[in-house]
């Protein structure tokens, strides 16, 4: 049983349909159920295509950002009636939730899927209680690995790094397709940040880095970027600032978009401004795609983009650099093919589903085995 916050689409909702659906293919029984309704969204048309079921449960949280007493019997109540094997939280509420019931359900084991570099913070006194009940903890990043251990005070032993696995889905449209709906011409270099609108993505500093991309190129080369991903209450100000910027057209939102594969392959340039990551779907995606990357220095992007990569990283907020690294690159075609090749064969390497699935296999086997379940066992 995989537990979510929602059934609105990000990176770690990417992963954990990823993970379902794969284990379906080894003869696992799955299901997706979402803490907070309703079902509906872009979670639950990819577990109707995936044909994963799919379940939403109305949970309430009390003061001080504890949970009701309600709610929490509530879901222990479902979760016994679902008589689940293993439990697969994703991010911070659901993990804390389901740590600390877990025990109560029937369940095998519950495996903690710490997907951030622990930005969202709870209680002391629940955050302690369920990392002392969870019996498995996985983070995507090391540095995810060293805040379990760190500062929630889970024991290292139980504590494993399985980085994301990343698969582009087949690409509906072709590049000229997609740069002919976008209205590109050929000679207009285009660049994207894929992500969803939240504040830590930082937007806000990639916006001034491209005024003064703009500026530096004094009209000599057509440049546009691109923002697909899901607003937030911080988009309003993100367009306001756009037009504080007098960016116009060459700054384009165009919300969440289903063919990722295709926009990618329309690119010549990924950006990512993010203060704040575990190790980031949106940069993975764009190194899939054969991109070059212009990123923030961080923790979970350096992970992503390793040594080779870390020449075009720039300190978080410094809108200065990263003009400089993008300006860069603009003009110089055959260094934005080799760091795509690169970063492509990084992904095969390192960030491949198949090992994500095998790894996530082989913990799921071991809790079902710590009460002799035989008959759900995931063989590897």
């Amino acid at each position: 049983m995989f537990v979510i916050d929602g059934f609105q689409l990000g990176g770690a909702e990417r992963q954990a349909l990823l993970l379902a659906r794969d284990l379906t293919r080894y003869g696992a029984e799955v299901a997706i159920w979402s803490l907070f309704g309703p079902h509906e969204g872009p979670v639950v048309d990819l577990c109707n295509r995936y044909r994963l079921p799919s379940h939403a449960i109305e949970f309430d949280w009390g003061p001080g950002l504890l949970p009701s007493p309600r709610s929490l019997l509530r879901l222990t109540r479902v979760l016994r009636l679902e008589r689940p094997d293993v439990i697969l939280p994703y991010t911070a509420c659901p993990n804390l939730i389901c740590g600390s019931i877990w025990r109560l359900t029937g369940a095998a084991g519950c495996i903690w899927n710490q997907r951030d570099e622990g930005r969202d913070r709870y209680p002391p006194v629940l955050e302690g209680w369920a990392v002392r009940q969870t019996p498995c903890f996985v983070a995507n990043s090391r540095h995810g690995a060293e805040f379990l251990v760190a500062t929630l005070g889970a024991d290292s032993r139980r504590v494993h790094v399985v980085p994301n696995g990343i698969q582009l889905d087949p690409l509906d449209a072709s590049r000229q397709s997609w740069r002919k709906r976008l209205g590109l011409t050929d000679d207009v270099f285009a660049a994207c940040m894929v992500a969803n609108l939240h504040r830590f993505k930082d937007h806000d500093t990639l916006l001034r880095a491209w005024r003064i991309v703009l500026n530096r190129l004094a009209g000599r080369h057509p440049t546009i970027l691109f923002l697909p991903g899901r607003p937030d209450n911080t988009s309003e100000e993100l367009h306001e600032l756009r037009d504080a910027l007098d960016l116009g057209d060459a700054v384009q939102f165009l919300g969440p978009i289903s063919d990722v594969t295709g926009f990618l392959q329309a690119m010549d340039l990924c950006v990512f401004s993010s203060r704040f990551e575990g190790v980031p779907n949106g940069v993975l995606e764009c190194m899939a795609a054969g991109l070059p990357v212009v990123a923030t220095d961080i923790p979970g992007i350096r992970e992503a983009l390793g040594d080779a990569g870390r020449e075009y990283l720039c300190p978080p907020g410094s809108a200065e650099c990263l003009a400089d690294r993008i300006l860069g690159l603009i003009d110089d075609d055959q260094r934005r093919a080799e760091m795509g090749r690169a970063n492509q064969k990084r992904v095969e390497l390192c960030f491949s589903i198949d090992n994500m699935v095998a790894a996530m296999a082989e913990l799921i086997t071991t809790a079902s085995r710590r009460l002799g379940i035989q008959e759900n066992d995931v063989e590897r």
